[in-house]
């Protein structure tokens, strides 16, 4: 993919999210989610890019975990805490896969992973949603964090 189409997928994205911002802050958050979506769509695609993402200083790790969090902040609002869960736990597989592949070098992956179990703690706490898979969920975070 050229640089243009790069740098043109990162600033879609930021105007996606900005505008879903807005929506968000205006309890708007069916539009939200909607904008969030697609965003997080190029975030995606951006993030099959990495060395060229990296060298043309596209933060494609902060893009995408930024957009898997609004994606379920927003089914939060909505009411459905399952997809909500599901996207902050598919944050920490992302980083846990990162790390075990080594697919990321020269960029710490430990802050953004300890930031992305303590969102995650939090989300279970504030909002008593647990499922039967969490127990399981849980045994992989402590594996992870002990390794």
């Amino acid at each position: 993919m050229s640089d243009t189409c790069m740098t043109h997928l990162e600033r879609y994205w930021k105007t996606l999210t900005t505008a879903s911002n807005e929506h968000f802050n205006q309890q708007n958050y069916v539009e939200a989610l909607a904008g969030y979506k697609e965003a997080l769509y190029r975030a995606e695609v951006l993030n099959k890019h990495w060395e060229q993402c990296s060298r043309l200083k596209i933060p494609v790790l902060q893009v995408y975990l930024i957009s898997c969090n609004n994606v379920a902040y927003t089914y939060e609002e909505l009411g459905d805490l399952e997809k909500a869960q599901a996207f902050l736990k598919r944050t920490i597989y992302f980083l846990i896969h990162l790390m075990e592949e080594d697919q990321v070098k020269g960029i710490s992956i430990q802050e953004d992973l300890k930031r992305a179990l303590l969102t995650y703690t939090d989300f279970t706490q504030r909002t008593q949603f647990f499922t039967s898979q969490d127990t399981t969920f849980n045994d992989l975070v402590n594996t992870v964090i002990q390794s």
